[in-house]
């Protein structure tokens, strides 16, 4: 196998490019998007590929999936990050390589169409039952209550520790074949 030569990755409103560029800047390879990737590799390279995650599903992966070869694939999402969610996503992608979920956030404003009404569509039970009593909500709901109103970041560095381990390894057992 040749080696891993870039970050191919999938963004909505942006956490999954700010992820992929600062794995690129810490690693040293580039980060580009799925729209322009072709200019730079030929069909079934191996690289690292990040996608944002929407009901379940990992936009842009099966694109990549096609057009390289994943090596170590992460999901970008606002749920918080978890190893039960990681192992459902990794499950319901068929995902059999490295797999790894980084908490991303939510910008509203960034929402377009359908993802923006699909968005109020989920958020709007959680948001009553925050209105009904917060006492009556769990740790993560009031979390999740708050990241809906409020918005936010959770893209840091050390999300990426277990991914840039992974990666690390790979690239030595890459090197010595």
């Amino acid at each position: 196998m040749a080696e891993i030569k870039a970050i191919v990755y999938e963004s909505n409103t942006g956490f999954t490019k700010e992820y992929a560029e600062l794995l690129s800047e810490i690693i040293g390879i580039p980060a580009i998007p799925t729209i322009d990737n072709s200019m730079f590799y030929g069909e079934r390279e191996p690289v690292i590929f990040l996608g944002w995650v929407c009901a379940g599903k990992i936009n842009g992966f099966r694109m990549a999936r096609l057009k390289f070869n994943p090596v170590i694939i992460a999901g970008v999402g606002m749920t918080p990050q978890s190893d039960k969610y990681a192992f459902a996503l990794a499950q319901q992608n068929n995902i059999d390589v490295p797999f790894y979920y980084l908490q991303g956030g939510i910008h509203r404003e960034r929402l377009k169409g359908f993802y923006k009404m699909m968005f109020r569509l989920v958020v709007r039970p959680v948001l009553r039952k925050a209105r009904k009593g917060k006492s009556e909500l769990s740790e993560y709901e009031k979390q999740m209550v708050d990241l809906i109103k409020n918005g936010g970041s959770f893209v840091k560095r050390e999300n990426l520790n277990d991914l840039i381990a992974k990666y690390r390894e790979l690239a030595e057992i890459l090197r010595q074949s």
